[in-house]
């Protein structure tokens, strides 16, 4: 801090802001697309993970044994090594979010005041009873 001037740390913040990516030690490797996953559907990805190569889909990670080459892996064993996964960890496919129906999503809008229903009074909490003070006596001699 102390041996760089003022002209290079300018030099420097001004790098800095024109390309915000570089310089991390650590990026997320976007890994390569084999491609979609037949029963569960999204993309299945070939990534290099901190404790060697792995596949991924919908959050679903399967190591890559050492006798097959992450560059030559085909979409068929990257789908049998994440169905073992799965079914050793009990992972289930990804629910689908349907949309609420129309009726579904009148009937939860409509406050239960509009049902001319008057709303709940909130019940009242109950005080603990109060502890009677003691008395101090101080003894005279």
């Amino acid at each position: 801090m102390l041996t760089i001037g003022l002209n290079r740390a300018i030099t420097l913040i001004a790098e800095k802001r024109a390309n915000p990516g570089k310089g991390r030690r650590f990026g997320a490797d976007p890994g390569r697309a084999l491609g979609d996953h037949p029963q569960r559907g999204g993309a299945i990805l070939v990534k290099k993970g901190r404790y060697g190569p792995y596949v991924t889909n919908s959050g679903i990670n399967a190591t890559i044994p050492d006798n097959i080459a992450p560059d030559q892996i085909t979409l068929d064993q990257a789908v049998a090594l994440i169905e073992a996964r799965a079914e050793k960890t009990g992972a289930k496919p990804a629910a689908r979010r349907k949309a609420p129906r129309k009726a579904d999503a009148a009937r939860v809008a409509k406050p239960a005041a509009d049902a001319g229903q008057k709303p709940k009074k909130a019940a009242a909490k109950k005080k603990p009873a109060a502890k009677p003070k003691q008395k101090t006596v101080v003894a005279a001699e």
